[in-house]
């Protein structure tokens, strides 16, 4: 690699106007709910959120139906987002927007799931 010059590939959210909180409603209830501030103040990527998940579905804070909820979808999740990670890392750009529609298809659902 170059002493000067640095690719960098990275994964932003762009979540729009109103941010996360108007992308998805629910999602953000629940985090604000199980006092996540710091993720609601970050506004990580869907990619980034499923480890914010995982952390969810396994704190005894968050309410029982918030868990339940985010356990039926985290193994989806959670393959959605390893494959994301192979093809950000193999830099096959194609195949990694495709498996991104999908995790956002996800989310989509967790979203009304929660709602």
């Amino acid at each position: 690699m170059s002493r000067f010059v640095q690719i960098d590939i990275r994964l932003l959210p762009i979540y729009g106007q109103g941010g996360l909180k108007n992308a998805f409603p629910q999602i953000f209830a629940m985090l604000d709910e199980c006092g996540y501030d710091l993720v609601i103040k970050k506004e990580p990527s869907l990619y980034e959120m499923v480890d914010v998940l995982v952390r969810i579905g396994n704190d005894p804070h968050a309410s029982k139906r918030a868990r339940q909820t985010i356990a039926l979808r985290l193994r989806d999740l959670e393959k959605l987002r390893d494959e994301a990670r192979e093809l950000l890392l193999s830099r096959r750009l194609n195949e990694l927007d495709r498996v991104l529609y999908g995790l956002e298809d996800l989310f989509s659902e967790l979203d009304g799931a929660l709602g």
